[in-house]
């Protein structure tokens, strides 16, 4: 059957946007972890988490694209501040030095070495690979968080690889 021009032309409509208690309640436990894996202790995550919800909330308006995504990239604001104010030691913890992401790069016994080479990296290197590693995220949502383009993105990560690389090098020579 031919459709009308009005049809024809009309654009297909937009999935429902999600409202800011929605979103709260259905990514507060994957922000909360996203945290927790950078801040410790516990009671200081919860506090960035809060923290990350009270502007997603004053700038729910401005939210443009998947709601995960851009709260993940308010979190990694909040957790960048909070380090700032506290600079502490990032570490892999033993549950992720065991996940099926991890087993590959590191073996338990390698776990400190590892977040000592980590926590070397410039934190934009090191927020790319651990949430590639670590949260499993992909290239793209990894770029949406950082706001870089895929292909800074992926140039990003390669950088953060040849940094733990060459870091590599002089251990590999003692054996």
């Amino acid at each position: 059957m031919i459709k009308s021009t009005l049809e024809a032309t009309e654009l297909p409509r937009r999935a429902e946007r999600l409202s800011f208690a929605e979103a709260r309640t259905r990514y507060q436990g994957q922000i909360f972890a996203f945290v927790a894996n950078r801040i410790r202790p516990v009671q200081e995550a919860e506090d960035v988490v809060a923290n990350v919800f009270v502007d997603a909330y004053r700038h729910w308006g401005r939210c443009k694209g998947d709601p995960r995504l851009w709260l993940l990239g308010i979190a990694r604001r909040k957790v960048s501040d909070a380090l700032r104010k506290k600079r502490p030691i990032w570490s892999i913890r033993e549950e992720d030095a065991t996940s099926n992401a991890m087993d590959e790069f590191v073996t338990q016994a390698q776990a400190n070495q590892a977040a000592a080479m980590v926590a070397k990296l410039p934190p934009d290197e090191r927020d790319a690979l651990l949430m590639q590693v670590v949260e499993e995220m992909s290239i793209e949502e990894i770029a949406t968080v950082l706001g870089r383009s895929v292909k800074a993105t992926n140039s990003l990560l390669g950088r953060a690889r040849a940094r733990i690389r060459r870091q590599l090098e002089p251990l590999g020579n003692q054996s």
